[in-house]
């Protein structure tokens, strides 16, 4: 499972950006779509927990995608627009990325120093890329910093949301199976 949904998340995250960048922005959204909903069949009873993680991954990168947008760090070319401030196929992305952190991600559970650090060097990567394929553009070199910072912070972060909800999720069925539950 962790290596399909690897490969799985890097045909995404370029199918995404490389039809953005060709003013195609809605190719990747489909295909995104089309990947979760395998994604969340595969995993069964468990699919109402990711849900929430995707969810809650897509709010968070939409609001902090946005926020760069609005601070001039980052632009998006127009034929790459597709709803905004932060389009629809950049909130794919994290819902992509989303979809990793309970499985091609799970070593890094509890591991939030390290996955501050993985982030802090893999969001501005993952940036750049997207700048140098034409989907985004960096306003300058201070971008990457920006970048650099917001990944170090929301990594960890979009882990620990994850912990909370499958944690939360399973004292509730812990409180069913026992039959203390109301």
């Amino acid at each position: 499972m962790n290596v399909s949904n690897f490969i799985l998340f890097q045909i995404a995250w370029f199918v995404t950006i490389i039809s953005a960048a060709n003013g195609l922005p809605y190719v990747g959204v489909i295909y995104t779509l089309l990947w979760v909903f395998i994604h969340l069949y595969i995993i069964g009873d468990k699919r109402v927990f990711e849900f929430e993680v995707l969810i809650s991954a897509a709010v968070i990168g939409y609001l902090l995608d946005s926020f760069l947008v609005y601070k001039d760090v980052i632009v998006f070319p127009e034929p790459a627009l597709f709803g905004g401030p932060s389009p629809m196929w950049m909130v794919c992305l994290w819902i992509n990325l989303a979809a990793t952190i309970n499985y091609s991600l799970s070593w890094l559970k509890g591991r939030y120093l390290l996955s501050a650090l993985m982030a802090c060097i893999a969001g501005p990567l993952a940036y750049a890329a997207g700048d140098r394929l034409g989907a985004i553009n960096l306003s300058d070199n201070s971008s990457l910093i920006i970048i650099g910072f917001m990944w170090t912070c929301v990594m960890p972060l979009l882990i620990f949301i994850s912990e909370l909800i499958y944690k939360h999720q399973a004292s509730k069925n812990q409180i069913l199976v026992n039959g203390t539950g109301n």
